[in-house]
Order: structure tokens, then C-alpha cells, then sequence
């Protein structure tokens, strides 16, 4: 059987999910799927002209292995003799014998999200293809996920405030070679995927004997494409809940009506939490199914006791369920921002700093003393639960707090602050 590189054609539909977007990022590892993806992405632009997004090239330099800074360095060269610009970002994980691909997964998104809110960036786009779905089904049959997990790798999602894009999701890969090849273009080999400590590797070993017995690529493919619509069906429903019965603070906390919540079916309040939990908590992922059901049986019978997941807190009461961002062991993590500077912060707020400020400024949890330090200063009651207050996002000099947009408080107008996941409450 004859397999048909990718045509012009074909782009504009591959492509047509870029409408709206301004300013995008393509992560580029230098393996067939992300090359083909960026000389996809350069073919449907010379005929889009300008409706075409400016675009730039992420490349992660991961420190898994020797060399992986001289393949950044080749992508970096591909990506600019194409008239892209390319961002080498730098991963530097220490030393490592678990969870290498889930820890490394997160970094690449987590340093892609991180430039993005620096520079402008609005939309991210992977290489991820039909035989990435396929595995990743049968990776979650093998846990006994649910449908969300059935449903595989979503063709688009939000991540800390940026739209994430995966166009190729229906392609199989056998496509992205044959479009290398067809136009004498190079690309690396990884060696991890050929290491069969990975599932994923074995996985993908095993396929030839799944499709003798008829379980093929793109009947898996098809599988999750079709639990897909059930998913945002639930999804459109969670996300009516969440409107209609979830408050949503800029302080970046939310209250949930108890009583509404009991109401709707289960699968739907683990959706809704999973959001919620995700949006506050500035998680790369939600938490997995089996501690949401936990946590949702749990919270049939509690009052009052606070209950923690993922990064979040929980205050059941007798009206409202408050979640917050959890402190102490999980507080976030300072950010430095130089005048003119903008940047992420706990994947949770896109904070900035005007070109005329006086000099850097910390941004940071505000902390027990910072908010009665703010509270004094204001001079009045603030309606902000103490628990919100301690993770709220907070400029600082030295010291002394500058700014805590949120209240409204400010000593320094050029501090900004927006909290960028009310897109998971809608």
C-alpha cells in the first residue's frame, strides 16, 4: 500500500484551528513527528499569508541524556533556515531512575508555557499523531481509566492560559515520514524510543501482533475519537455547572454551592472538581480518577475538616465548598521580574512589570504577614478568606509588599497581575 505524503491542500484543514490565533508556539524536538509538524506549518503559511499567526520554534534541551544540547542546537538551525525564529529552553532534571518521560512531559510543558506568557505567545502546538492516540488508549485501558482517560489525547485543551493545539492528531505517523521523505528532509532519532523500560516503547512493539488480531492504529484511533464526543459532552455540562453554581475569585479561589453539587449526576461533579481543582491549584494535569472519587465519597460526610489534592485545599461547609491554593509544603515558588519584563507565576496568574518601573520586584505567595501588613495599610475589612490569602499572588522589594492586585492594593501601578485559568470554570 502506497502511503501519500500530506498535501497543500490537506494543511488548510489541518491548519484552519489557527484561526484567531496571533502568536504561536511550536514544540519541536527534532524527531520526524515535530519536523514534519514545523515544515507543515511553513507550507500552510506561504498560502495563508496574512492570516497567518507569527510563529516561533520551542525546542527543549531536557539533559536526559549526552547530546541533547547539540540536537536544541539543530533544531535551532532548521527551524531559522525556514524564517523561524527558535527558543532553546533548558530542562535540567538532576539524576533520574522513575518517572523520566511523565517528569519530563510536565517540564516541556510547564518551560513552553512559561515563555509563552513572557513573549507574547497565545497558543501552543504538538506533533502528537494518530499512533500516539492509539498508545495512549491502550496505556489507560491497561489502568482502568475512565472515559476521560478512553478518550486519550484531546485535539485541543487549555494549559495555564493558553490554548493547546494538536493538529496532527488524526495523521498517522507513517504520513509525517512519508512528507519528510517525499521532500528530502532530515530528522533524529531518539534513542528513548526504541528503550523498552518505557510502556509506551513496549507498547508500540507489540502493535504488529494487535493488528494480525484486527486492533489496529486506527481503529483504536477511532475508538477514542468517538469517546472524545461523549467527553465534551460532559464536559459542556460540567462547565454549565461550574457557571451557574461555582464563584470564581480574581484572588484566585473558588466557592462551590454545596447543595447543587450534591445534585448533579457523579460523573459529572468528578469532572467539575477535577476543573476546579486544576484552575486553582495551577496543575499541569488534574488529579488521578480514583483520588477524585475519593474525594468526592469523602466529601459526603465531612464538615469543616480540610481536605487536600492536587495542590488545592478544601473547606467543606454546610452552604459552600471553598477551595483554595494549598501553602506550606506546596507554597509557590518566587518569580524575579526586571522593568518591562512579563512572565508566569504558579501557572496560575500572567504577572508584568512596566517598562517605567525603578527596578526588579519579586512576585510571591502574599503570605499571613504580608496580608495584615496589606489589611493595615488599607485600612478596612477585606471579604477574603485567610486561607486564600496566604497563596495569593503578591509583588514584593525586598521585604516590603508593593503590590497585591487582587485587593486592588497598590504602591507600584506598573505591577500587573490576571489569573489566567477561568477558562477551566467555563
Amino acid at each position: 500500500m502506497t502511503i501519500l505524503p500530506i498535501s497543500a491542500d490537506e494543511c488548510e484543514t489541518l491548519f484552519a484551528c489557527l484561526d484567531g490565533v496571533a502568536h504561536a508556539g511550536l514544540g519541536v524536538s527534532g524527531g520526524a513527528d515535530s519536523m514534519a509538524l514545523m515544515h507543515l506549518v511553513n507550507r500552510w503559511r506561504e498560502r495563508a499569508g496574512d492570516r497567518s499567526p507569527n510563529f516561533c520554534i520551542l525546542t527543549i534541551d531536557h539533559g536526559l541524556r549526552e547530546g541533547s544540547a547539540q540536537e536544541g542546537d539543530w533544531v535551532a538551525e532548521k527551524a531559522e533556515e525556514l524564517g523561524f525564529s527558535c527558543a532553546k529552553l533548558r530542562w535540567r532534571p538532576g539524576a533520574k531512575t522513575s518517572r523520566i518521560q511523565e517528569d519530563a512531559r510536565a517540564a516541556r510543558y510547564g518551560l513552553m508555557a512559561e515563555y509563552a506568557h513572557a513573549h507574547g505567545v497565545d497558543a501552543l502546538l504538538t506533533a502528537h499523531h494518530l499512533d500516539d492516540q492509539a498508545e495512549t488508549l491502550l496505556m489507560r485501558l491497561g489502568r482502568g481509566s475512565g472515559l476521560d482517560g478512553l478518550a486519550a489525547i484531546p485535539a485541543w485543551g487549555h494549559w495555564a492560559g493558553l490554548r493547546v493545539l494538536r493538529p496532527l492528531l488524526d495523521i498517522p505517523k507513517a504520513r509525517l515520514v512519508a512528507t519528510l521523505e517525499s521532500s528530502g528532509i532530515e530528522w533524529l532519532e531518539d534513542p528513548s524510543n526504541d528503550d523498552a523500560r518505557f510502556e509506551r516503547v513496549r507498547l508500540r512493539r507489540s502493535m504488529d501482533e494487535l493488528e494480525a488480531l484486527g486492533i489496529s492504529a486506527q481503529a483504536l484511533a477511532r475508538s477514542a475519537r468517538r469517546l472524545r464526543r461523549a467527553r465534551e459532552a460532559l464536559d459542556q455540562a460540567a462547565g454549565d455547572f461550574l457557571r451557574q453554581h461555582c464563584e470564581l475569585e480574581d484572588a484566585g479561589f473558588c466557592r462551590i454551592n454545596v447543595e447543587a453539587f450534591s445534585q448533579i449526576p457523579e460523573e459529572v461533579a468528578l469532572r467539575a472538581m477535577a476543573r476546579a481543582l486544576q484552575g486553582v491549584g495551577g496543575q499541569a494535569s488534574p488529579p488521578r480518577l480514583v483520588k477524585l472519587e475519593t474525594l468526592v465519597e469523602t466529601l459526603k460526610t465531612v464538615d469543616g475538616t480540610p481536605l487536600t489534592l492536587g495542590g488545592c485545599q478544601l473547606v467543606p461547609g454546610k452552604r459552600e465548598l471553598l477551595i483554595v491554593r494549598e501553602t506550606g509544603r506546596a507554597m509557590p515558588s518566587d518569580l524575579v521580574l526586571k522593568p518591562g519584563e512579563c512572565g508566569l507565576w504558579d501557572n496560575r496568574y500572567q504577572v508584568s512589570l512596566d517598562k517605567a518601573s525603578r527596578g526588579p520586584v519579586q512576585v510571591r505567595a502574599l503570605g499571613k504577614n504580608g496580608y495584615g501588613e496589606v489589611r493595615a495599610r488599607l485600612g478596612k475589612a477585606l471579604s477574603l478568606p485567610e486561607r486564600a490569602a496566604e497563596s495569593l499572588v503578591s509583588f514584593w522589594e525586598d521585604e516590603h509588599v508593593l503590590a497585591v492586585p487582587p485587593l486592588g492594593y497598590s504602591s507600584d501601578a506598573g505591577c500587573r497581575a490576571r489569573f489566567v485559568n477561568s477558562a477551566l470554570f467555563t
